[in-house]
């Protein structure tokens, strides 16, 4: 029971306190995606220019652990995506996997996380790569590579699919507007 008690006290710094109602704000900021990016930034989350990036409202950036993100440019984060950076388990479980973990994230160059993709510790996406929405990203996943599903598996790589002059795979809408 004494272990339970410990794990339960309320510790916390000004400096927690910052990163926890900047990230608050961060959610639930809509429209521009660049006021996100800015407000992640000033939290600690590593991004070279807020102005290339696009991050959704409702993304979730490690809550204790933002500096440990990294977010280089041309990077999109869509709706409810998650990145966490830490594990920390419960007192029974720690007798089994250990103490607290922390792990850098990096989402590559031009990387795109679809909706609801979850990123967990230690996780490096590649650049260009694709993350299909709800995919949980359990380990590495290379350049310019579309991945999917729970624990997410490669689909093909993108440059597979490059388009061709046979191949326009440019989108067409109803209307016949490009």
């Amino acid at each position: 029971m004494e272990q339970y008690k410990k794990a339960n006290r309320l510790f916390f710094s000004f400096g927690d306190l910052y990163k926890a109602i900047m990230g608050l704000i961060a959610y639930h900021v809509p429209y521009p995606s660049f006021i996100t990016a800015l407000l992640h930034k000033m939290r600690g989350v590593r991004i070279k220019n807020v102005w290339s990036v696009f991050i959704a409202y409702h993304v979730v950036i490690d809550s204790i652990h933002p500096d440990m993100v990294e977010i280089e440019e041309g990077a999109w984060l869509t709706r409810e995506v998650k990145i966490l950076a830490h594990y920390n388990p419960t007192p029974l479980q720690r007798d089994i996997v250990g103490g607290k973990k922390i792990e850098n994230v990096k989402i590559g160059k031009g990387a795109f996380v679809g909706v609801g993709a979850i990123i967990l510790p230690g996780v490096t996406i590649g650049e260009g790569a694709l993350i299909g929405p709800g995919s949980v990203v359990t380990k590495d996943i290379e350049d310019y590579m579309w991945v999917a599903g729970n624990p997410a598996q490669p689909i093909k790589s993108l440059k597979e699919l490059k388009a061709g002059p046979d191949n326009n795979r440019s989108v067409v809408r109803s209307d016949g507007r490009k």
